[in-house]
């Protein structure tokens, strides 16, 4: 009977054989983590914009940990700031003694201004995804702002508004109650830039009103604005305020076309003011009226996720989720230097392809994607139509 045994000889060969393949084949790379911060505006008067970035935020890392950006897993750790600078300066703190490797956040321009300073010197990328006043990326090199600038947005919705057959000559500038805190305060930086806009398309601004602190019963702006009988009323103020000043517009019977900034571009103002909303202009990074398959898409998965609309918030923060991890990918790396050097390369002509369309930051870290104008009719978000 022969031996089932293989000759020695054979046994070896084999054996080193298989030591070489296996050395020759490389295992399957592991997934690059990424680890983020948020901070976010989730609780008072201002907790629409944190919460609708949140749920954009927490839908993209679902989706990238699903394989939409092969070879990436990305972990968001979200921290409620309360809309106050010691809030967001101790999530700072929470983020900085994790190390995550970049920060979205804080959701308000005048908290940014105070806190993101504290990033910059600890040379760890922040990304404003809601922030569009000015100042923000001057801050420091390692402060990104994906957010569009009032700036950039508030021009052109007035140039349109400006340039219809309504053609308005006469305004109302209604300025928030934050203005009279500080001069950097969002309501009052975005109101001179509103204001100059109306200036530069002819329109005369007849009347300012500012909204006195702890106004509660906005009935009497209402009947002033109407006394007065402007074409169109430009509103710049945050929604606790947006909202109670559109509905005392209509109850005290405005009817025409109100300019708000970019803080109305929450569905709140929507489900708030209802019918009073409509005839509500605002320009935006994004609309549920643009008509794309890939909108379509993340309109249903969102509406599947969260049983409710999508606003320029929750996308804004969807799609800038894909930018940061995109430029984690496009460095293999998620240290916070390489994290800042690979988001500073996404600029001219190398873009990241979003839900927005094509975003890349201009020379000064600030987000460049289209504007699309907006107008509320019968309560929906609608791409403008100038008559």
């Amino acid at each position: 009977m022969k031996s089932s045994r293989l000759p020695l000889r054979i046994v070896t060969v084999a054996t080193a054989l298989a030591a070489v393949l296996a050395f020759a084949l490389p295992a399957s790379a592991a997934p690059l983590v990424l680890n983020a911060g948020a901070v976010l505006t989730l609780t008072g008067s201002n907790q629409a914009f944190g919460l609708s970035s949140r749920r954009g935020i927490d839908m993209a890392v679902k989706e990238i940990n699903a394989g939409a950006i092969p070879g990436i897993k990305m972990s968001v750790k979200t921290v409620d700031d309360a809309g106050t600078v010691p809030g967001a300066a101790a999530a700072f703190g929470i983020f900085f003694r994790d190390e995550v490797s970049a920060i979205l956040g804080p959701t308000l321009s005048s908290v940014a201004l105070n806190v993101d300073p504290f990033a910059n010197g600890a040379r760890i990328p922040v990304l404003g995804i809601s922030n569009s006043l000015p100042g923000i990326t001057e801050i420091g090199t390692f402060v990104f702002r994906p957010a569009l600038t009032e700036a950039i947005v508030l021009p052109r919705v007035v140039k349109a508004v400006a340039t219809s057959s309504a053609q308005p000559k006469s305004a109302v500038l209604i300025v928030g109650s934050d203005a009279a805190v500080t001069v950097d305060s969002y309501s009052a930086t975005a109101s001179a830039i509103m204001g100059q806009a109306l200036t530069d398309n002819g329109i005369v601004t007849t009347k300012t009103i500012a909204v006195p602190a702890d106004t509660t019963d906005y009935s009497s702006i209402g009947a002033d604005v109407k006394l007065t009988d402007p074409a169109i009323v430009a509103i710049t103020a945050l929604p606790g305020e947006g909202i109670p000043l559109i509905v005392a517009l209509r109850a005290a019977g405005f009817r025409g076309k109100i300019i708000g900034s970019n803080a109305f571009n929450s569905q709140e103002i929507i489900s708030a003011a209802k019918a009073a909303s409509n005839g509500l202009i605002v320009g935006t990074a994004w609309s549920p009226a643009t008509v794309t398959v890939r909108n379509k898409a993340f309109i249903k998965a969102f509406r599947k996720e969260y049983k409710r609309l999508p606003d320029q918030y929750a996308a804004t923060g969807y799609a800038y989720t894909y930018v940061l991890a995109q430029a984690a990918k496009n460095g293999n790396s998620t240290s916070q230097t390489a994290m800042q050097t690979q988001l500073a390369a996404i600029t001219g002509d190398k873009f990241v392809s979003t839900l927005l369309g094509k975003f890349r930051f201009d020379a000064n870290r600030n987000g460049v994607s289209p504007v699309a104008i907006q107008e509320v009719i019968n309560q929906h978000f609608m791409i403008y139509q100038p008559k």
